[in-house]
């Protein structure tokens, strides 16, 4: 995979006279880290590393298709136990913009972001702190193979967003389909105050997803023994940039084969935003300066008591120039099992992106 993925960039990059520069775009994020261990026991162990590294090309091959390719660098563990640095495809797709659409139809197949957690991530706005709640407990992947009917409202899409779609209901980074069913998702987005310059950041978005679990599943059993069910409501109320409180309330469930009970988790998470850009001079020190807390509220096993768990992160964030984020934060996760200790701890987070 990784030298496939190569063999793509070099033939985009090296083939001008296929797709012309005007028409392609090349831009990249780098998500970097120090993070020490605070809790107790730990001897305050500590480490540098980079959390993952994004390349992107974009190119319009006509009037009414475009194409993306996305590859992600990552830390993953090799056969021996050991952790490494490769490199995976992330998205790679093709968008058709039909003619009778009016620019207002999309469609798009191959291995695309699901909707609800791409959109989740730009209200969160700290991807390089932190994954969103249904990420973080894999409740859902963040892209997957599959096919999109996508009908932006209002002029480019700024009232908001309807899709539908079908996924293998794998992964991007497990993507063998082990049965014949698919996985269907519903999704809408609505940006109620995008003419009111004082709300215009404002969302509220949900989706339904249903289907089954990527598992093998024999002639004697029912697909729908094993269902697979997320549904999640969100959204942000933003003012100027000024401050922002934003949700995402997802209830999960899982079928656990015949004659059994299906299983279920929830989890909730709140975020909010102190802005100093409106409230401060240009030229101050604090102009760039946003201070930040989250917490998500897990109940991994909505059926037993004492088994959940509240993951809290807080911080002050710095972005001097376009392009630069920086944060220091502090994290804890904190289990209703009193046998278990807090964990904690201390982390600098920088972004950068072109």
């Amino acid at each position: 995979m990784k030298n496939f993925i190569l063999t793509i960039l070099a033939c985009l990059l090296a083939a001008p006279s296929v797709v012309q520069s005007d028409d392609t775009k090349i831009s990249g994020r780098l998500f970097s880290y120090w993070g020490m261990d605070l809790t107790d026991g730990s001897a305050s162990a500590n480490e540098f590393g980079l959390g993952r590294a994004y390349l992107t090309i974009k190119s319009q091959l006509s009037e009414f298709t475009s194409l993306r390719i996305t590859t992600d660098l990552r830390q993953a563990e090799d056969a021996d136990g050991d952790t490494q640095y490769n490199i995976i495809l992330k998205y790679g797709y093709i968008d058709w913009r039909p003619a009778f659409g009016k620019n207002s139809l999309n469609i798009r197949f191959g291995l695309q972001p699901t909707p609800y957690i791409a959109y989740q991530n730009k209200l969160w706005g700290r991807r390089y702190l932190s994954k969103t709640i249904a990420d973080l407990n894999k409740y859902l992947t963040t892209s997957d193979l599959g096919l999109s009917a996508n009908v932006a409202l209002g002029t480019e899409g700024k009232l908001g967003q309807i899709t539908a779609a079908l996924f293998n209901g794998t992964s991007y980074k497990a993507l063998g389909e082990k049965n014949s069913q698919k996985d269907f998702n519903a999704y809408g987005r609505l940006n109620p105050f995008r003419e009111n310059d004082d709300l215009k950041r404002t969302a509220i978005l949900a989706q339904f997803y249903y289907g089954t679990q990527n598992i093998i599943i024999s002639n004697l059993v029912e697909a729908s023994d094993y269902k697979r069910q997320l549904i999640s409501v969100g959204g942000l109320l933003a003012y100027r940039n000024t401050f922002d409180i934003g949700a995402d309330l997802n209830w999960y469930t899982l079928g656990q084969g015949p004659f059994a009970n299906d299983f279920s988790q929830s989890g909730l998470s709140v975020h909010g935003t102190l802005y100093f850009m409106d409230m401060t001079d240009e030229n101050s020190l604090f102009h760039t300066l946003n201070i930040f807390a989250r917490i998500d509220l897990n109940d991994p096993n909505t059926n037993l008591a004492n088994d959940g768990n509240n993951y809290l992160i807080a911080g002050i964030e710095i972005v001097p120039t376009k392009g630069f984020k920086t944060s220091i934060n502090i994290r804890s996760r904190s289990f209703e099992d009193p046998s278990r200790v807090t964990e904690k701890e201390l982390f600098v987070n920088s972004l950068l992106k072109f």
